[in-house]
């Protein structure tokens, strides 16, 4: 089977294996029947899931709680954490995980399809079976990544790709296989119908080791890349997810660079540069340039190639068209490669053996795909600072790209357009964060009563009001691109998140102020009211709403906490239910303004609500 995903011995025993489903089993929640989650133990030794056991017992039972397995009477307060068996149950999963997917036979599977409505949509199950494997995800990464136009064999292509791929992994000599060996992998067939449109990757990733560094190679397919004349946004976004998957990317055109591929390599190139800055990925790592059905079988070396690629060279510099390609042509990350023509006998075939292949044909390809696969330790998955991006980044970066765009709202007509809306995105992540940060600065959780309550919930809602136009404002001056649409897009999804979260942050801030309100007034009543009466407790309630809660300063401060302390004075209890009852006031006063539009200025507002407050009571 090509593409083993580990150099260690694959499966475990088979009896191994067995006691480990056994183990499972063992780690099922009775109440659920599914696996333990925050298991908890109670008095008769029985495990359960947290959830499981407290909604069971959430109704009163006449004899005492009884364990769902042995009927035993138990306490219901007596659940104690299980932290063993809770990490037990992780790494069962794990491994369980792992060992059915060794089981599953080597194949292509499709990471980024179309959906129905033409959107891209990301596997998950695919990308962590791929990418996020124990035994592979802090590995380095290499990325064989094959584009071109529909049925021109590039899934021929990298089916013995595979097969050597899996001879280097298993450190037997480099082979294309058995003469009559049947060609399977990616799925390949002669005539136009074309495969799905997406991204498909084989799912065996290859454990390559070199001088003792492990490298994971994957393999990759993109259909509809360069189907601009079907659908110019697919295409525009394929094209920028194979230039975030590949680090070798092999660009496969039939017998010449023709205009037409000039074009979709003018606008890959685009897309390749812009997609990577959005990244910090380093930009278009190695690309090699394959032309199949090379016209003369005599001349397909490498310098052939490269005196071909100085022609095309020559050609663009005449001309004012594809001014990327010509640039890009000149640098070293960028080789060429001829293939001749296979023959007849393997275009009427349709199960690909060596011995249908002509023999230059064959020669020559069992020379190109050694080549490289022997020096793709080169060609690893690097950001701009040259640092190796592992597996598990790599599925970050390609969720997060993916997610952005699968998002309805964001529809490319250009590269450009597409790298503007990303960045934009980005920005848009920043200043959100930046909103709550702000939001927490104006009443941090940790503050105390008598700070919460200098400020009341009418000045907090101007407040956060004015933070939150000055961000927006900020928010809307960095925005890039000259597309109103989609900036203004963006701009509409920003506004509705800062309303919400102002929103829920002013309601959250008044029900703490009454909160302190009602604590504050009820410990200064309780201390308070037992040595000098309702009207001085209710006078310190009412110096709330002034701001000046510093009167509680000092030795008064001291009597205040001794007093709520020692509540059981009559007089303080007294005192307590007064002080309690201002509070309640003071919130009473609150929710009318917060019912009624803004008027006058702040402090008379205050200063009416203190002499409410203080008004002696009859």
């Amino acid at each position: 089977m090509m593409g083993n995903t580990t150099s260690k011995q694959s499966a475990m025993p088979k009896e191994g294996a067995a006691n480990f489903f056994k183990l499972e089993e063992d780690i099922i929640c009775s109440v659920c029947l599914s696996e333990l989650n925050e298991p908890v133990s109670i008095a008769c030794g029985h495990t359960f899931c947290t959830n499981c056991i407290s909604d069971y017992w959430a109704t009163p039972q006449v004899l005492g709680y009884r364990c769902p397995e042995c009927r035993k009477i138990c306490p219901k307060d007596q659940l104690i954490p299980v932290h063993r068996l809770r990490n037990l149950v992780t790494k069962v999963q794990l491994v369980v995980k792992e060992e059915q997917s060794r089981e599953t036979p080597a194949c292509a599977v499709q990471l980024v399809y179309t959906d129905g409505a033409g959107h891209l949509q990301l596997d998950e199950a695919a990308l962590e079976s791929c990418f996020l494997r124990s035994e592979i995800s802090d590995y380095p990464v290499c990325l064989i990544c094959v584009i071109g136009e529909k049925r021109r064999g590039k899934s021929f292509l990298m089916n013995f790709i595979l097969r050597v791929l899996h001879c280097q992994e298993k450190g037997e000599p480099l082979s294309l296989g058995q003469d009559d060996e049947l060609l399977q992998g990616f799925e390949w067939r002669a005539g136009a119908d074309s495969i799905t449109k997406g991204v498909w990757i084989w799912n065996r990733p290859f454990i390559l080791d070199h001088n003792g560094q492990k490298t994971v190679v994957y393999v990759l397919d993109t259909e509809g890349s360069l189907d601009i004349e079907g659908d110019k946004e697919t295409c525009i976004k394929l094209s920028a997810l194979s230039m975030v998957l590949s680090s070798y990317l092999i660009f496969n055109v039939n017998s010449s660079l023709k205009t037409t591929e000039l074009e979709y390599l003018e606008l890959y190139l685009h897309i390749a540069e812009l997609t990577g800055k959005s990244f910090s990925l380093q930009y278009l790592q190695h690309l090699d340039i394959l032309i199949r059905d090379w016209h003369d079988y005599e001349k397909c070396e490498k310098e052939d190639a490269r005196a071909y690629l100085t022609s095309v060279q020559e050609t663009l510099r005449k001309s004012v068209k594809n001014p990327l390609v010509l640039n890009t042509l000149r640098s070293p990350s960028v080789s060429c490669s001829l293939l001749p023509h296979p023959g007849k006998r393997l275009l009427r075939s349709v199960e690909g053996k060596l011995t249908d292949m002509d023999e230059d044909f064959r020669n020559h390809l069992t020379k190109y795909i050694n080549d490289l696969v022997i020096g793709i330790w080169r060609h690893m998955k690097t950001d701009v600072n040259e640092e190796k991006i592992t597996s598990a980044e790599l599925a970050r970066i390609l969720k997060e790209f993916v997610i952005l765009l699968q998002e309805e709202q964001y529809s490319f007509a250009s590269p450009l357009e597409m790298f503007f809306s990303y960045e934009n995105h980005k920005k848009m992540k920043e200043f959100k964060k930046k909103f709550l940060e702000a939001l927490d600065n104006l009443a941090p959780m940790t503050s105390s009563p008598f700070k919460l309550v200098r400020v009341l919930p009418k000045q907090m809602r101007a407040n956060v009001s004015e933070a939150a136009s000055g961000l927006l404002q900020d928010f809307e001056d960095s925005l890039s691109g000259n597309y109103d649409q989609a900036k203004n897009k963006i701009l509409d999804e920003m506004k509705l998140f800062m309303q919400q979260e102002q929103e829920a942050f002013c309601a959250n801030y008044s029900k703490r102020f009454i909160k302190c309100a009602v604590g504050i007034g009820g410990l200064a009543g309780a201390s308070l009211l037992s040595l000098v009466g309702g009207v001085a407790g209710a006078a310190i309630a009412g110096t709330i709403l002034a701001a000046e809660g510093a009167v509680l300063a000092g030795s008064t401060a001291a009597a205040v906490a001794g007093g709520a302390l020692g509540g059981s004075v009559t007089m303080g209890a007294i005192g307590g239910g007064v002080g309690a009852g201002v509070g309640r006031v003071i919130g009473h006063i609150e929710k009318k303004n917060e019912q009624k539009p803004d008027e006058g200025n702040n402090n008379e507002g205050a200063s009416q609500d203190k002499e409410q407050l203080v008004k002696p009571q009859e």
